[in-house]
């Protein structure tokens, strides 16, 4: 099993303001900004990619981007997501044809599943693919929530081998490792409570935040797993808490991130339609934030 570890931030999709095409320069300058701030890996297609918002020749060629950018320094993952399993096959085949290094997926959304349907697309997916998949569990969007007890079902099945837990249940840790033990590594997808699941027992964190602050997060990750220093990691951790709270607490989190970084002068352009920028009120206390976090 391939050993993912640390902070992967999801790289925001930059598009052009006169025709909202995607700008891959910029993919690429935003992707080196983020491996030089310490990233320890990455992750393309993912929720903060605006990935619904892309073409599959947009979302392949992002993801080619992204890999031929990092060029082996961090492993990339691509997100697999779609609405039935045969279409999360054809994204698979595609994720090994561009150099994934692996897989992130939701179970198939708009039509509510039961947990033997949920297990049912793994094991198709997982036969379609040696990448080492992980399970992306995100109940607000998909509206299919992997509970512990599901999750130690899925680990039960070839290439499973991580989860994203985003439903922001830090317990839901503790209660995985308690009944999947070691057959499944756990990601954290909730920025705001990153610390409290690094402290019992996550091995990282998929960060939309990360790309923000990916500095301070991979900061935080060295003082727990490398100096095993619980506190000091606890006070890097509150310094940039606020940070994580607003954009975990927003909706609009894409919003929320694409206008951060043109506080901080790094902009990668607006939103895809029809999400439209932050409302200048909104800006206003994101500056704020950001300002007494440090990081702009």
């Amino acid at each position: 099993m391939a050993k993912f570890r640390g902070v992967f931030p999801v790289p925001l999709t930059p598009f052009r303001e006169a025709d909202q095409s995607v700008d891959y320069a910029k993919l690429e300058e935003h992707v080196e900004w983020l491996i030089q701030s310490g990233a320890a890996g990455l992750v393309s297609n993912g929720s903060t990619s605006e990935f619904p918002m892309l073409c599959d020749e947009e979302a392949r060629k992002a993801a080619k981007v992204i890999i031929n950018k990092a060029a082996g320094r961090v492993p990339v993952i691509v997100g697999a997501t779609a609405p039935s399993t045969w279409k999360t096959v054809e994204y698979c085949k595609i994720a090994k044809d561009v150099g994934a290094d692996g897989i992130l997926a939701l179970p198939p959304y708009y039509f509510p599943l039961t947990d033997d349907e949920v297990c049912k697309h793994f094991e198709v997916m997982a036969k379609a693919t040696d990448l080492p998949i992980m399970v992306y569990n995100n109940p607000g969007t998909s509206k299919v929530d992997i509970k512990p007890e599901l999750v130690a079902r899925l680990a039960e099945i070839e290439h499973v081998d991580y989860i994203k837990e985003s439903s922001g249940q830090a317990c839901r840790v503790h209660e995985i490792k308690a009944l999947a033990g070691d057959k499944i590594e756990i990601f954290i997808g909730a920025d705001n409570i990153f610390f409290d699941a690094l402290a019992a027992g996550a091995v990282g964190v998929i960060a939309s935040s990360g790309n923000i602050i990916v500095s301070q997060m991979s900061e935080v990750f060295r003082l727990v797993f490398e100096e095993h220093d619980l506190i000091q990691a606890r006070e890097k951790f509150d310094v940039i808490s606020p940070v994580c709270s607003f954009v975990d607490g927003s909706c609009q989190f894409v919003q929320v991130l694409k206008t951060a970084l043109d506080i901080m002068g790094r902009p990668v352009g607006p939103p895809r339609y029809p999400m439209l920028p932050l409302s200048g009120e909104n800006r206003a206390r994101l500056t704020a934030v950001l300002k007494k976090a440090g990081v702009c």
